[in-house]
């Protein structure tokens, strides 16, 4: 089946931008909500229970998950042709450009190693941002709805640059032969 890269735009963007956005949206405000809508205030920092430590499980879990249910579905698409490859048009000496060619490589297979690999190096990017955020917090504790706004603004944050990565790593190692 001979697809456009307008096609293949439409595809990435749709199954890989907006569908996991809301669906990552979603399952945290539910999860929040859940988990902490009963509770007064929630600390900031701290353990077991805090801002942080669901900065932790969220930043480690949601790679982790979507790298296991996207490749997956990914990996599927090409195979049957519902999605073709892309080319790639720039050389592999750019620190973006070998990321994705990484991500490529340790997710063809959609083994749960390659994907907690992935997870395991996205995690301090998606983090450590997050923790410098929090340092702005002025109070020692937040309300509950103030920890499910963050963990909706987090997710979805996460989803924006998790997801597209694995698509643009499947896609564009799908032109490869494994090796």
């Amino acid at each position: 089946m001979s697809q456009s890269p307008a096609a293949t735009v439409r595809y990435v963007l749709i199954g890989y931008v907006l569908i996991p956005l809301a669906i990552n949206v979603a399952i945290n405000v539910l999860l929040g909500w859940l988990l902490f809508l009963d509770q007064e205030s929630i600390p900031v920092w701290g353990f077991p229970q805090s801002v942080a430590m669901e900065v932790v499980g969220t930043g480690f879990l949601l790679p982790l998950i979507t790298a296991m249910i996207s490749s997956r579905i990914l990996i599927r698409h090409l195979h049957s042709g519902m999605v073709q490859p892309i080319l790639e048009v720039e050389s592999n000496s750019g620190i973006v450009s070998r990321l994705v060619s990484w991500v490529g490589r340790i997710l063809r297979d959609a083994s749960f190693g390659g994907c907690l690999s992935f997870s395991v190096v996205t995690f301090p990017f998606l983090t450590i941002p997050t923790f410098l955020g929090l340092l702005g917090f002025h109070d020692d504790s937040v309300s509950p709805f103030t920890l499910i706004a963050v963990k909706a603004v987090y997710a979805g944050l996460c989803g924006l640059v998790v997801t597209p990565l694995i698509a643009a790593g499947l896609l564009r190692g799908a032109n490869h032969s494994p090796e």
